[in-house]
């Protein structure tokens, strides 16, 4: 469970191996390799556990719907400060954030979703989306989804599961990929 690799601000070296496989499992890293990615985050730690105890801490029982991006940006910026773009793709922000705060932060991956130009632009179409949902249909989903992961073996959707982005998220990829 991503929750059991939260720090909870707390971004020490004995974090971030377990947490660096993770990232580069999901290709969050690439080109760069997680040495290049721990320098950075090594001179950026007091600012990233400054911006998540300001910006994640006071909100991080909540979702995405919940949140503005204006509360949780500063944490969202020095998360970008790890692994610099040329192009500014968020795909790297979008899941180092996720795998700490899943409720709130939406995965982004181009292949899936399509051309976003910021973080920011894509969690506000999320939280836009989401929030444009009638409540009966979210409760519908919400169902649907949690049926899914019964008839999969599951015995339930696992309490603080994110739903509201994950939901969001499957909307947007099949947009894309009917």
């Amino acid at each position: 469970m991503l929750a059991a690799q939260n720090p909870d601000g707390e971004f020490l070296d004995d974090w971030w191996p377990d947490f660096g496989r993770r990232l580069t499992s999901w290709k969050a890293l690439r080109p760069h390799s997680r040495a290049d990615v721990n320098v950075r985050l090594v001179a950026n730690r007091d600012s990233l556990a400054t911006a998540w105890h300001q910006a994640c801490a006071p909100v991080k029982d909540m979702d995405i719907s919940g949140v503005t991006w204006e509360q949780v940006r500063a944490f969202a910026e020095v998360v970008g400060r790890l692994k610099p773009t040329k192009s500014g793709s968020p795909v790297f922000q979008s899941k180092f954030c996720h795998f700490l705060l899943p409720r709130i932060f939406p995965v982004f991956d181009r292949a899936a979703v399509g051309g976003f130009r910021t973080y920011e632009i894509y969690f506000n179409r999320v939280k836009c989306m989401w929030g444009a949902t009638h409540a009966d249909l979210q409760a519908e989903l919400i169902a649907d989804l949690a049926r899914l992961v019964e008839e999969n073996g599951q015995s339930r959707l696992h309490d603080g599961f994110p739903v509201a982005t994950k939901i969001t998220e499957l909307a947007l990829i099949g947009r894309r990929h009917a």
